[in-house]
């Protein structure tokens, strides 16, 4: 029922989230390219720390999420942060508490809430975010 419930909720909340993502500050777009597609797809997704050309973002469903599957695939993304993008690679990595403690109590809130399997996605810029 969890998982029925978060997507439900989900299907909701993306196309609101995905308008303020990248310029509200708790919020990023992602944008991966598709596995099987090919296309490039966008997800909102919480912000947490930005350390010059690392940026780390909650992944409330962890590995079974679909821009997860696409990150396995192919690692080159987009991340939309403060209104521009930036290109890197990304990588989802398990769950750091000292990296989580640094997240907004928003986004630490998504995993208790909303999440099953948490995980981090960590991205390298090719250029630090400014």
């Amino acid at each position: 029922m969890k998982v029925a419930a978060a997507r439900a909720f989900w299907r909701l909340m993306n196309p609101i989230a995905r308008r303020l993502a990248g310029i509200a500050p708790w919020w990023v777009v992602l944008e991966t390219t598709g596995s099987k597609s090919g296309l490039a797809r966008q997800v909102p997704l919480a912000r947490g720390p930005v350390d010059g050309s690392t940026a780390w973002l909650m992944a409330v469903h962890g590995r079974h999420a679909g821009f997860a599957h696409n990150i396995a695939r192919s690692p080159r993304v987009r991340l939309k942060l403060r209104g521009r993008w930036y290109p890197g690679m990304a990588s989802v990595e398990p769950i750091d508490p000292a990296v989580v403690n640094r997240f907004s109590r928003y986004a630490r809130m998504g995993p208790a809430t909303l999440g099953w399997d948490p995980a981090l996605v960590r991205i390298e810029l090719d250029e630090p975010a400014g």
